[in-house]
């Protein structure tokens, strides 16, 4: 094979981004080389297109972006515990841990306190060849269709954050239908939520809501949700939504936050935190690997149909294309074909 490949980069701290032919990487010690079969974009990926704040603080450029990814194994490169073959169809996890830290020793390697993350702090995926840890890559059932193995990351997410609410039974109010959001719907009624609630403001994702297994879609709340839902999961970081929220979650209820808002928000403690007696947690990103083995049930039973949210497929050469859509929120996944 040449030397050379494609691969999305972003070259400077400014707003764009580049598609360019670069070394094919070799991986060091410790990991495996994949060829990159699809890859999806995240709502990550715009903030880095977009260089927001966020962006600023958690990127070096250049760098190869992307890391919701599938990939078939080519080359492997020092000791492999998880017995991981060459030919292996393989996905990453974001989060790579140090396995040292007090986090990592109590099971929390997700939110590890020396973390590093695939396409944000190393090179990522959307190329045609990448290079993952060996201890942070995941071995696929190959019953699960392709379309879905490079969008698991969204769904895992989505299972974190409603296993840490435990909506079985509950009223369940999903602010946002992004990717993870619409993940969160279909989980939420996999896990025996009594009934799912969708805001979201495009009409497109509302529809999409309505096919991964909602109950009740809107545009704006109705007054009659106000204090009336057991369990809210935040999952647009809009500071609109936020306070949605927190109006529609009732006396003693739960609020997950997963969004990550693009600047600070004001919230009133005495009337949400204090008066309601709320239970508000933060999620971030997977239990590692507790989370995959969930997903991959969830793909494998029929329970979760990731491909019905999938709307769209582009060369990967077509990125700019591609992060258009994305940003005109008239989508729902979409996937990059090197």
């Amino acid at each position: 094979m040449s030397n050379r490949m494609l691969a999305i980069v972003k070259s400077n701290p400014q707003k764009g981004i580049s598609v360019k032919e670069i070394p094919i990487p070799e991986p060091a010690k410790g990991e495996l080389l994949v060829k990159v079969k699809l890859a999806s974009i995240c709502g990550t990926d715009i903030n880095i297109y977009d260089w927001n704040s966020w962006a600023k603080l958690h990127i070096e450029p250049p760098i190869v972006v992307g890391h919701e990814i599938v990939g078939e194994v080519v080359k492997i490169n020092g000791q492999n515990p998880n017995k991981i073959k060459v030919g292996d169809l393989v996905s990453s996890e974001t989060h790579i841990y140090c396995g040292k830290c007090q986090q990592c020793k109590i099971g929390n390697k997700h939110i590890c306190e020396n973390m590093q993350l695939f396409g944000i702090g190393r090179n990522g995926g959307f190329a045609e060849y990448a290079t993952i840890p060996i201890r942070t890559t995941w071995k696929n059932d190959k019953r699960i269709p392709l379309e879905a193995m490079s969008s698991q990351e969204p769904l895992g997410n989505a299972v974190h954050v409603v296993k840490t609410a435990d909506v079985k039974g509950k009223s369940v109010l999903v602010t946002g239908l992004g990717p993870t959001g619409l993940c969160a719907v279909a989980v939420a009624k996999a896990y025996g939520a009594k009934k799912v609630i969708a805001l979201n403001r495009g009409e497109y994702r509302r529809k999409l809501g309505r096919k991964m297994g909602a109950d009740e879609v809107f545009a704006e709340l109705p007054g009659k949700y106000s204090n009336k839902v057991d369990v809210v999961l935040e999952m647009s970081g809009n500071e609109n939504a936020i306070q949605t929220a927190l109006e529609a979650v009732r006396i003693a209820g739960t609020m997950i936050v997963f969004g990550i808002p693009k600047q600070e928000v004001a919230l009133d403690l005495g009337k949400y935190f204090i008066d309601k007696e709320l239970t508000v947690k933060g999620v971030f990103g997977r239990k590692i690997w507790d989370t995959w083995f969930e997903v991959s049930k969830l793909l494998t039973s029929g329970k979760v149909d990731l491909t019905k949210m999938i709307t769209h497929k582009f060369k990967l050469k077509d990125f700019e294309k591609a992060m258009q859509v994305m940003k005109s929120g008239e989508c729902g996944k979409i996937l990059l074909v090197p």
